[in-house]
């Protein structure tokens, strides 16, 4: 092989070296871009994701709220139902002893 030859093929595999560059950067910037649209289109399908979550914790939260303010009613009402109950047999209880007093009272001024 002569110098001119060697020349010649040295240029060619200097400029196919720098093609081959090339077509490597653009292939990496186009495997990147692919990438980057990838990561883009999996943080939004995570974005609404999260948004569904979040949107039925809220809704888990509200309902545990009613029920709490519910079963407040309720034990709100027994304790009302109770503290009636326990007047009423108050109520009776004191009637009940009044009557026996009125009773043994009548026996006394009888005999």
């Amino acid at each position: 092989m002569s110098d001119e030859e060697f020349c010649e093929e040295e240029s060619v595999s200097n400029t196919s070296k720098k093609g081959d560059g090339n077509f490597r950067k653009a292939r990496g910037e186009a495997k990147k871009g692919e990438l980057d649209e990838q990561l883009k289109e999996y943080i939004n399908e995570w974005r609404k994701q999260r948004a569904k979550e979040e949107e039925e914790l809220k809704r888990l939260k509200e309902k545990q709220a009613k029920r709490k303010e519910i079963r407040a009613e309720q034990e709100k009402k027994l304790a009302q139902q109770k503290k009636e109950e326990e007047e009423r047999l108050r109520k009776e209880e004191a009637e009940k002893k009044a009557k026996e007093a009125e009773e043994k009272r009548k026996r006394l001024e009888e005999a």
